[in-house]
């Protein structure tokens, strides 16, 4: 009876170390993604991706996307493009428990925010895709992990101040 009970509690440690060990190496991989994308965000090529676009919906505020597409060429939306992929990208990584989701309002919202507000929700969303549905899945899923603090500073923030701050 001893020896089975020594198995028992082996096994239980085994199962019980094993496990921490897991969850350990999922936070930290969910930290690492967290990281790695907050740091393309704001790396050389996708600032450069977000300020050209920047201006350009502002000078047609009054198009959506695929109005703004006919009027300029698909190559002119190259860019904008790539901040929609991006945001879309994260909100996947999102969805499937990818990234650490404490830090990813914290470090995405304000920037998202920004892009939401100025464009994607009267340019993109009405749109009804399936991009356009994952933007609004994002808006809502960060809004929901803000705090109230947080989801004040980002209606507050000015576009110029964003730019000026950003670059």
């Amino acid at each position: 009876m001893e020896t089975i009970i020594g198995v028992v509690a082996t096994l239980v440690g085994v199962f019980a170390g094993a496990s921490l060990t897991q969850r350990s190496a999922d936070r930290q991989r969910r930290l690492i993604a967290t990281f790695d994308l907050h740091r393309e965000l704001h790396g050389a090529e996708m600032m450069r991706a977000r300020f050209a676009p920047a201006e350009l919906v502002e000078q047609h505020a009054d198009k959506d996307y695929r109005e703004l597409r006919d009027l300029l060429g698909a190559p002119a939306m190259s860019d904008l493009r790539q901040v929609i992929y991006f945001f879309q990208r994260l909100w996947l990584a999102i969805e499937l428990g990818a990234l650490h989701e404490e830090y990813a309002a914290r470090l995405f919202g304000d920037t998202f925010s920004w892009w939401y507000d100025t464009t994607f929700q009267s340019m993109l969303v009405p749109s009804e895709t399936e991009m356009a549905r994952d933007i609004e899945a994002l808006h809502g899923w960060l809004v929901s992990h803000a705090t109230e603090a947080q989801q004040q500073y980002w209606r507050g923030a000015d576009p110029d101040a964003w730019r000026r701050r950003d670059a």
